[in-house]
């Protein structure tokens, strides 16, 4: 196995790519190296703290012919790290056509010394109709079959076999299902770019969590050409590992400097919002004073440098366990990010069942938008509670009380209260039939008994009402709790108290009593409104209504 994953979170991984010329710890990205020509030398990007690079093998081959095989790739560029040559695609989709074989330009990878080679696809187009597509699929699909026949003959080099079928989706949960029945090392996105580059983000996210889903999880997929900060964290938390980009050299050319929160006009600015090495020794207008050369070559280091920085945020968010608020925060800098990001609901089932639910954050988890109710700890939960717990308990009694911002739950003033007074009025078997449930807007309900399981007790939030998602899933989670405890008390009524606090929660818990009375005659509700302020008469007024309900 040449991909061994040690710590995960949220779909991002940080694993271990075994290659030629030494371990790529992913997520990674391969800055694009020009063979003939770079302002910022291959040796001077390992500086930086990359440590592979991608070049390409087609332009090699017209260049320097069957020369480029006496030399390396490696003697070319000057390094020796892992290096991951492309073999002509991107021309292809760019210009049309590449004058190659693609049996004779994979060879030609692997008789260069390439760590990484990709087999000679056709990118798909997203002007294109499904059936000109779906034929660039099948092609490619053969391609990828003839390629492996080679496999013996390839010399440790690492195969990479690019998902074709975009921009149409049912085309690439194809191309990666046929494609994951061969056995490549390596599975890749193909044809991204040309999103990417008009900020088509919500796209981009669609196509790798198609693709990501239909491939193995032993394996890594790479999402070619995404190479600027903003995307990286999302696309990583949706399962990519591997990344390339030429955008620090591109963006440079065109005096542009790149940032996490978006890239900005070198012409326009007074500060550098960085202390790289460049940003630390310039300023902006010593910058412009420069010729174009020096002034294109400092503005590509600081994007590298800049790259870097967000490919370690990464890590370090993957492996101390805050990368959904990483991504949450970083979506939150662009429009198009954040309908990226709304995709997360479509796909929040899927996402938690394949991420890791042993792990702890030391800082707990923060609650920051609507969208977090989708994050993996808050579905798990959900799950948790409505088919584990609620069908297991004995409780023919239930009793709802609003988050006070005590944590644990069991230190919420209200219960500490009404417990205690409950304890006066009922015995032990009286009180084990009574259920006392926490509710807040993003866990719905949280039961007082578990509510130190993490992360329901080791959470931040912020306060959203009014807020129609949230609305709708909690009714839907208090719903689902309630009928799954009265489906195992059929024999019997179930009785419900509430304690309301806000016009949010009021008009949720009216609604919900209003449907499931129409339905199930045996379920009574009592709601009691109040403020938290004089809590203790709501509990003199709940403590009244349950010491009179009939236990027998």
């Amino acid at each position: 196995m040449s991909f061994e994953v040690v710590c995960k979170d949220v779909l991002g991984r940080i694993g271990r790519l075994k290659t030629k010329h030494g371990i790529i710890e992913t997520p990674a990205l391969f800055p694009v190296m020009n063979p003939l020509k770079s302002e910022i030398p291959a040796e001077k990007v390992l500086e930086v703290g990359f440590n592979s690079v991608i070049t390409n093998a087609y332009i090699i081959k017209r260049r320097y012919g069957d020369h480029a095989k006496i030399l390396g790739v490696h003697k070319i560029l000057g390094v020796n790290c892992p290096v991951m040559t492309d073999s002509g695609a991107y021309q292809i989709l760019m210009y049309g056509y590449a004058e190659v074989d693609p049996d004779e330009i994979l060879i030609f990878q692997k008789e260069i010394g390439s760590d990484i080679g990709v087999i000679l696809d056709i990118p798909s187009r997203a002007d294109e109709s499904i059936e000109e597509t779906a034929s660039r699929v099948y092609e490619t699909l053969r391609r990828a079959k003839r390629a492996l026949e080679f496999r013996d003959e390839l010399n440790g080099m690492l195969l990479v076999a690019p998902i074709q079928g975009a921009p149409y989706k049912e085309l690439v949960k194809l191309s990666a299902t046929k494609l994951s029945q061969l056995d490549f090392d390596i599975y890749a996105i193909g044809s991204p770019t040309q999103y990417l580059e008009e900020y088509r983000f919500r796209e981009v996210i669609e196509l790798t969590l198609t693709a990501r889903l239909n491939i193995p999880f032993s394996k890594p997929l790479h999402l070619f050409g995404a190479g600027h900060p903003l995307i990286l964290p999302l696309a990583a938390a949706m399962g990519c590992d591997l990344f390339d980009s030429a955008s620090y050299i591109l963006y440079a050319r065109d005096e542009r400097y790149i940032s996490a929160h978006g890239t900005l006009r070198l012409n326009n600015m007074e500060y550098f919002p960085c202390n790289c090495p460049v940003c630390s020794k310039y300023t902006p207008s010593e910058l412009r004073e420069m010729n174009f050369h020096e002034r294109v070559r400092l503005l590509a280091l600081h994007n590298l440098y800049e790259i870097k920085r967000e490919v370690n945020t990464i890590k370090e968010a993957i492996k101390e366990g805050f990368l959904w608020e990483l991504i949450e925060s970083r979506c939150k800098v662009h429009p198009s990010l954040w309908e990226a990001f709304k995709v997360v609901k479509k796909y929040s089932k899927i996402i938690e069942k394949y991420s890791v639910s042993t792990r702890a954050s030391a800082q707990g988890i923060f609650l920051l938008s609507p969208l977090s109710i989708f994050r993996p700890e808050v579905v798990r939960h959900t799950w948790r509670l409505v088919n584990n717990y609620a069908p297991a308990i004995r409780a023919k009694y239930l009793i709802f009380l609003p988050d006070t911002g005590e944590k644990p739950f069991i230190e919420n003033k209200i219960y500490r209260l009404l417990i205690r007074e409950l304890k006066k009025k009922l015995n032990e078997d009286k009180l084990s039939l009574i259920n006392i449930c926490i509710y807040n807007e993003f866990f719905g309900l949280v039961p007082v008994d578990i509510s130190e399981t993490y992360p329901l007790s080791q959470h931040e939030r912020v306060n959203i009402e009014d807020n129609t998602l949230m609305a709708k899933k909690i009714k839907r989670i208090i719903s689902d709790y309630i009928l799954s405890i009265a489906d195992e008390k059929s024999d019997s009524k179930v009785k419900i108290i509430v304690f309301c606090c806000s016009k949010f929660f009021y008009k949720i818990f009216k609604e919900l009593a209003f449907s499931i009375n129409r339905k199930y005659s045996s379920i009574k509700f009592i709601i009691v409104v109040g403020s938290v302020n004089e809590y203790d008469k709501v509990v003199d007024v709940i403590v009244k209504a349950v010491s009179e309900w009939n236990y027998t």
